[in-house]
């Protein structure tokens, strides 16, 4: 018999125990990350989504699913994840999208005014991010690896992670403000009539980008940072 999804369970909690629902919640608009604190009933509700044909789609990725959220045995082995599969994207991808959106808003501009917004937004996205994964490697990301070992954490190591648990929210919040701009500013990423092919791999690259940060944001939201929180207790 298959488990019933539980509409009490907060989308995050969800994704962290089956990361195939990540790509149900983003067919249907759920925010899984910033908004994973949301019951799935709440969410669909809110959303005015159909609950059983959401509910559905869900056991179906869930019968689909090869990944059963279980290969990140530690905070260690999903800090080694985060860096390799998002920071580094991140890393090749922020350089070539700014680049991308200066070249199409100097061609495209005078039809389509809404590019220069883009790229303004594109230029803070890139800005902040890059701010985010440096002090992510070089400041927090060390310490936890420390706190996973089991090692006792100096005072300053521990107002390095408080810091960062606080100010998480709000960081985090920011990014997805631009990409909501973004989203909103090209209409869902619908690509114009008169697009040329940068034009297109633009708006194609941008929605990717917003995929890969949900998921990413997701990963260290509602399941690195959590286990942070709980080690630090149990060092209290």
């Amino acid at each position: 018999m298959t488990e019933p999804i539980d509409l009490e369970r907060p989308l995050g909690a969800l994704v962290r125990e089956n990361p195939a629902f990540a790509r149900v919640f983003e067919s249907v608009g759920l925010d899984f990350c910033c908004g994973g604190d949301q019951t799935l009933w709440t969410a669909c509700t809110e959303a005015d989504l159909d609950l059983d044909a959401v509910r559905e789609q869900l056991h179906e990725a869930r019968r689909q699913s090869e990944d059963s959220g279980d290969e990140w045995k530690s905070m260690t082995a999903l800090i080694e994840h985060v860096v390799d599969s998002h920071h580094q994207y991140l890393r090749k991808e922020l350089p070539a999208l700014e680049q991308l959106a200066e070249k199409v808003r100097s061609v495209h501009v005078e039809e389509h005014s809404e590019l220069a917004d883009i790229e303004q937004e594109v230029l803070e996205l890139a800005e902040e991010m890059r701010q985010h994964t440096t002090e992510d490697e070089q400041d927090v990301f060390p310490i936890i690896e420390k706190l996973d070992r089991g090692t006792e954490l100096t005072d300053e190591e521990r107002a390095v992670l408080d810091e960062a648990l606080a100010d998480l929210e709000s960081d985090h919040e920011a990014t997805a403000e631009h990409l909501e701009r973004i989203a909103e500013l090209s209409d869902g990423y619908a690509v114009p009539d008169d697009a040329c092919p940068s034009y297109q791999s633009l708006l194609e690259r941008l929605e990717t980008l917003e995929q890969d940060t949900r998921m990413h944001v997701h990963k260290e939201n509602n399941v690195l940072f959590p286990q942070v929180e709980s080690q630090l207790a149990g060092q209290a």
